[in-house]
């Protein structure tokens, strides 16, 4: 197998598989959204840059002016994604946040044809529908009342607004740096923004229970590493579109992580829709085998 097609019917589903329980997690929590953040990028950041100092010197020796420029905004980027995703979990239900966060592959085709020039082919653009289709049924179920839900779900329209230019720029800037390098220090900056922030409303970074400190981990390990880590390494063979479009695969499977862990069984909506975004998502990924 290839590596682009390792990537696209490899990595991809197993990133869609891992990123998955983050919301589940994060909804274990007790601590504040942004201290939880904040632990997760920075935990995450370590780990990657101890291994690009091992194995990937060459590439940070090798950052120029303007790839540091946009790895700065593309931590910035980050850094507003999650703060806004993790705050939209104690707002809004984990199904419309989800559903929100993820209503990102139309911007990602768009900005990824305006800044890239990368083509998105009518099939893919009608996968894309498919999904948007898929999570609108799913979100049919669960339609939130009230400000506060509607805060939420602002704030997981933003998240989804900030991923799309997260991709686009990974996209770019993944051509040239290794993966350990590129994550470690965009995470790294991310976290750096949102603990201060988090330090600055007077909120303190250190105390957390020590069954928050495990399902940080969890956050580190699982939905961070090998979820969108994963898309960042994918990035360099596959098209933006693509990612994108197969992330939007992230509510069905929380479903599924919410039915198996917090005894909440899907609706008929949410099987319906689910059915109907995986069927949207494997048309965008099968289009894409002749993209570049």
């Amino acid at each position: 197998m290839s590596t682009p097609s390792l990537a696209r019917w490899v990595a991809l589903p197993v990133g869609v598989l891992a990123v998955s329980t983050s919301g589940i997690l994060i909804r274990l929590t007790t601590a504040a959204p942004l201290v939880t953040a904040a632990h997760r990028m920075l935990w995450s950041a370590a780990i990657l840059l101890v291994v690009a100092l091992l194995a990937q010197r060459g590439d940070l020796r090798r950052i120029d002016r303007r790839s540091l420029t946009l790895l700065a905004g593309s931590g910035m980027l980050v850094a507003l994604h999650f703060a806004l995703w993790t705050s939209s979990l104690f707002w809004t239900s984990v199904a419309s946040a989800v559903l929100l966060t993820d209503t990102h592959p139309a911007l990602d085709a768009v900005t990824a044809r305006v800044l890239l020039g990368e083509p998105t082919p009518a099939a893919v653009w009608a996968g894309i529908a498919t999904t948007l289709l898929g999570t609108v049924v799913i979100a049919g179920g669960d339609v939130p009342l009230g400000a506060r839900a509607l805060l939420g779900d602002a704030m997981a329209l933003g998240a989804s607004l900030t991923f799309a230019g997260y991709l686009v720029i990974g996209r770019r800037v993944r051509q040239t740096l290794g993966i350990a390098a590129y994550a470690g220090i965009v995470y790294g900056i991310a976290g750096v923004v949102i603990a201060a922030v988090a330090v600055s409303t007077g909120l303190s970074l250190v105390d957390f229970s020590a069954r928050d400190g495990l399902l940080y981990l969890g956050l580190v390990l699982i939905p961070t590493l090998a979820g969108h880590t994963v898309f960042n390494w994918a990035l360099r063979y596959v098209p933006v579109s693509v990612v994108g479009v197969a992330v939007v695969g992230e509510p069905v499977m929380t479903t599924l992580w919410a039915w198996l862990l917090l005894a909440e069984p899907p609706a008929t909506t949410a099987i319906l829709g689910g059915a109907v975004t995986l069927a949207g998502i494997f048309l965008a990924l099968r289009t894409s085998q002749s993209l570049p």
